[in-house]
């Protein structure tokens, strides 16, 4: 795999990449790698990194091998796959603005436990181990790690929960409310990949979405799903409770916390 290179560049290399105020957008993120830096240890870590726009799709990081880089999320959104031993892959994440790849093997100096591909026009911050090292200081970063894997257990216990738990239209509700925001309402993802991530067949994806689309609660486009109204997202069906879990349940970035639905017993 040809690594980005780490120049404040698009990956085409035709335009500077134009981040007015990136410490002002890094307060705003709030990485969690970085959390809790002074600005002038953020302002010197900034100084030292680099920023990579990427206009179309990439493999940035791939299952098995090393991973050259820790990407920090400034702008777009990156998938996480999973290609198991037959084949089958499947999206286990899909990473937000303020979110880090690659950190666990950095560190840990193993290959990559997945794949990571951007979608189009994705902005990310190039660091690598030594830097972070340099920058942050070893117990605010052993914290910042721990609250790291913390975020993620938990997100890896919501999923198994509602895998296991809710009826597929409600897994195909929850995951466009999880993987959306009223900031940025829209997704990019083909109904495939969509039932892979809801557990169910492309058949009821479609017929889910149709009838979503039928009540005006979202539109299609050529791989991108759109919501257009949470809030009759979030509202549970005929014969169904709603139940909103509290705040400790999950911690989705950039994302309000759905009001997800219960089929009854």
């Amino acid at each position: 795999m040809q690594a980005v290179t780490p120049r404040t560049t698009s990956a085409k290399g035709r335009a500077p990449v134009q981040i007015p105020d990136l410490l002002s957008i890094l307060t705003r993120l709030k990485p969690a790698l970085i959390a809790d830096l002074d600005k002038p240890q953020l302002a010197a870590l900034v100084a030292e990194a680099a920023l990579v726009h990427i206009r179309r799709p990439r493999d940035i990081l791939r299952q098995g091998e090393p991973a050259d880089w820790i990407y920090l999320i400034i702008k777009g959104r990156i998938e996480v796959n999973y290609l198991d031993i037959n084949g089958n892959r499947v999206m286990a994440h899909l990473a937000v603005p303020g979110e880090v790849l690659g950190e666990v093997e950095q560190f840990s100096g193993r290959t990559c436990a997945a794949s990571c591909t951007t979608l189009p026009d994705t902005t990310v911050m190039l660091l690598d181990a030594a830097m972070i090292l340099r920058h942050v200081p070893a117990d605010l970063l052993m914290r910042n790690f721990a609250k790291i894997f913390h975020d993620r257990l938990t997100r890896d216990n919501r999923q198994h929960s509602v895998a296991m738990f809710y009826a597929a239209e409600d897994r195909i509700r929850i995951n466009l409310l999880t993987m959306t925001s009223a900031e940025s309402p829209q997704i990019q993802l083909n109904q495939t990949d969509l039932a892979a991530i809801a557990g169910c067949s492309r058949q009821t994806v479609n017929k889910t979405l149709s009838q979503l689309r039928a009540e005006g609660i979202v539109e299609m486009g050529r791989g991108e799903i759109r919501v257009l109204d949470r809030a009759r997202l979030k509202s549970a069906r005929p014969g169904c409770d709603q139940v909103l879990p509290d705040e400790g349940f999950a911690r989705i970035p950039d994302a309000a916390m759905p009001i997800v639905v219960m089929p009854k017993a």
